[in-house]
């Protein structure tokens, strides 16, 4: 949209300026601008979403090799002698040297300014072309059809019907291999000695993964749902059981997902209806035992291609997010918490900062993780936990509905399980967690060797981070097991890393501010641009701050109040001065007992209805409670509006505010309570000053 382009602009407009006042006699700075006004012109909004991005791509890459490769748009050098990307000359001239080469000397701030040119619209919310819909569904097919072939019932209503379980192990690789074709196998020339060595360190690696899943695995209890239920419910912690906040394959309404219009055969077995899906009293009979299909849905990403999610069936995703609960407990309770957290990446970032500066770690980053883990390998890496496995399998979704492509079709599913799913991303995790410790590990597996890469491996999800010896090993295995490592966005011999949202260079912070929305159409998306204005504050981007800012309507801007650093819990335009609010008026609640302040904020006005039935009492028992905080009421907002406008909020008391109304002094006469700052004859007069922090309850 020309709006947006608009937009874009004017932001870029401010890093401009950020940039000179950084580097003030910076050559070629105001022909720059010239050409990036000229291509907003002639690209659009494709300009910043997908050919800027692809010189940062450039400069990552140049970063890793120490040297600069240049191709694809924007990479025209500037001569024949300075072979460095003409746009933004002067700051590639400050990282590499006129014949592209890494300098010993790279200036850090310059290529944080790169990166920050380069990527701020890289991550902008737009709608997709359909050719690249049509790749991206294509290529998930492609990868569907590769994946080998289960060794147990993953289609059937009960995983291992006759005990192979015990005899899975990853070297059935060997035993049958995607290039093994009997009928040929007479034509099949003998192994070199080369070959036979490879497959020989081949065997070694996936023995090493295997030992350390048995190991990981080795550490859980035996999994049954109605007794870890019962355990949640006895802490106050819930049921386990929860519905998720997305869209189910039912196209059904959050108040209505209790109800389960199917339950499986599949899922009765180890998810008994009985005792997982309803309360007690509930005269409800168990549902169809029909599976239905997930559904693939494509969500926004970037303007390259969006990203495919399934819907899942509520009784499926009922149960998925029990199993993704227990397997959080289990780890909190074994050493392997060291190396793993389903809901905290800042260790993850740590470690990026502190493998940027001694590349002793490498950062990998899987392509499609999620598609390429099959059944396969899920079923030898938890072969010696039955109870687990048959768990996996009866939550599992079999079936998938495509109704992105052209044409409508049924899959039935090779990979575990697709993105969307509640229990990919804690098995995915573990699985890769595995294959990152047995790469890692020199000699025997034990418990011992293990802990010793303590602080040296970390997984989060496909975001792996392994000693630097580990990474030939890691990336060997995960083509044994039909996954791939993205090479572009792993980084192992120069000194930028990055996994997590975090990306570091020489010990420092290099991460660029990528906003997904700058557009102010809506109350949702002024407060996401008040975000992402803050963001790039904190940054130290304060000119591109001050550009977004001035893109919010007038009566926003003035309703923002100054938040401070150590103002915690407070909402506004961040600052490093101290919070600030005497740009705002001022009121004494008499009700509350408290001043107040009007500033700009959101609200929503939600159409709500009382619940009735054992549906609702179910999803009452479902939520966390304590003694401080108390069970929601079984109430459902069956409509939703957010608005926008002034709003009385209590006042911050260490910020810098007007004279309060005259009435407010005579309620603090002579009291022993009132601050010290109230007795001041000079306090009255100032307008400005800072107020210092005290209790209000004591103040009347």
């Amino acid at each position: 949209m020309k709006s947006q382009v608009n937009a874009l602009l004017h932001v870029w407009k401010g890093l401009h300026k950020d940039v000179l006042s950084a580097y003030p006699d910076l050559k070629g700075a105001d022909l720059d601008f010239e050409r990036i006004a000229l291509y907003c012109q002639t690209r659009g909004e494709g300009f910043f979403t997908l050919d800027l991005p692809h010189l940062d791509s450039l400069l990552l890459r140049g970063l890793e090799d120490g040297r600069l490769t240049l191709e694809g748009p924007l990479s025209k050098p500037v001569s024949k002698r300075v072979q460095v990307p003409r746009l933004f000359s002067g700051l590639w001239l400050r990282v590499f040297d006129k014949g592209s080469c890494l300098r010993q000397d790279a200036d850090i701030t310059a290529i944080f300014f790169l990166r920050q040119l380069c990527c701020i619209g890289k991550k902008l919310l737009v709608d997709c072309s359909p050719d690249r819909i049509n790749d991206t569904v294509g290529r998930f097919h492609n990868v569907e059809r590769t994946l080998r072939r289960p060794t147990l019932q993953w289609d059937a209503d009960r995983l291992d019907v006759d005990g192979q379980r015990y005899s899975l192990h990853l070297r059935d690789y060997f035993a049958h291999p995607l290039t093994d074709l009997p009928l040929f196998s007479s034509l099949r020339e003998e192994k070199t000695e080369e070959e036979v060595r490879q497959e020989e360190e081949d065997r070694r690696l996936l023995n090493q993964v295997q030992n350390v899943a048995d190991l990981i695995v080795s550490t859980w209890n035996s999994f049954d749902p109605v007794s870890y239920s019962a355990d949640l419910e006895s802490e106050s912690l819930g049921i386990g059981f929860k519905h998720g906040t997305g869209a189910v394959a039912e196209r059904i309404s959050q108040d209505v997902k209790s109800r389960f219009y199917s339950w499986s055969a599949k899922l009765q077995t180890i998810f008994p209806f009985e005792l997982c899906g309803k309360t007690a009293g509930d005269p409800r009979e168990r549902p169809v035992s029909h599976e239905l299909a997930s559904r693939l849905m494509c969500v926004p990403k970037t303007a390259k291609g969006p990203r495919l999610i399934a819907s899942e069936p509520a009784s499926q995703m009922w149960c998925q997010q029990l199993i993704w609960s227990w397997l959080q407990s289990q780890l909190q309770k074994s050493q392997f918490r060291h190396f793993i957290d389903f809901r905290d990446q800042s260790k993850s970032g740590d470690m990026v900062l502190q493998a940027s500066l001694d590349r002793s770690l490498a950062t990998v980053d899987l392509s499609d993780a999620s598609d390429r883990l099959s059944c396969w390998t899920v079923e030898r890496l938890f072969r010696t936990h039955s109870s687990f496995l048959n768990a996996l399998h009866a939550a599992r979704t079999r079936y998938l509905l495509d109704e992105v492509s052209e044409e409508t079709s049924f899959l039935s599913l090779r990979k575990f399980a697709s993105q969307g799913t509640a229990s990919t991303f804690p098995v995915q995790s573990l699985c890769f967690l595995a294959i990152a410790l047995g790469c890692s590990i020199h000699g025997p597996v034990s418990l011992k060797a293990v802990m010793e890469m303590r602080g040296r491996v970390r997984v989060f999800g496909d975001d792996i981070i392994i000693p630097k010896h580990g990474y030939a090993r890691l990336c060997r295995v995960m083509d044994l097991l039909q996954l791939k490592v993205n090479v572009a966005k792993s980084y192992v011999n120069g000194h930028f890393r990055e996994s997590c949202g975090t990306d570091g260079f020489m010990g420092h912070d290099v991460t660029p501010v990528k906003p997904q929305i700058l557009a102010v159409d809506s109350p949702a998306a002024r407060l996401a641009v008040v975000d992402t204005s803050n963001n790039l504050f904190v940054k130290g981007f304060w000119n591109a701050s001050d550009s977004l800012r001035s893109l919010l309507p007038p009566r926003v801007q003035r309703g923002l109040r100054i938040v401070g650093p150590f103002a915690a819990g407070y909402a506004g335009l961040a600052s490093f001065s101290g919070s600030d609010e005497s740009h705002l008026k001022t009121r004494w609640n008499s009700r509350l007992h408290r001043f107040e302040v009007q500033l700009w904020g959101t609200s929503s006005r939600e159409g709500k209805r009382d619940r009735q039935g054992y549906e609702a009492l179910l999803d009452f028992v479902s939520n966390k409670h304590s003694h401080e905080r108390a069970r929601t009421v079984s109430q459902y907002a069956h409509s939703r509006k957010t608005r926008d406008g002034l709003l009385w909020e209590p006042l911050n008391p260490g910020a810098r505010v007007n004279h309060l109304p005259q009435g407010i002094w005579t309620r603090f006469l002579n009291q022993e309570s009132v601050p010290p700052w109230l007795h001041d004859p000079h306090y009255r007069g100032k307008r400005s000053h800072w107020l210092p922090r005290w209790n209000h309850d004591n103040a009347v």
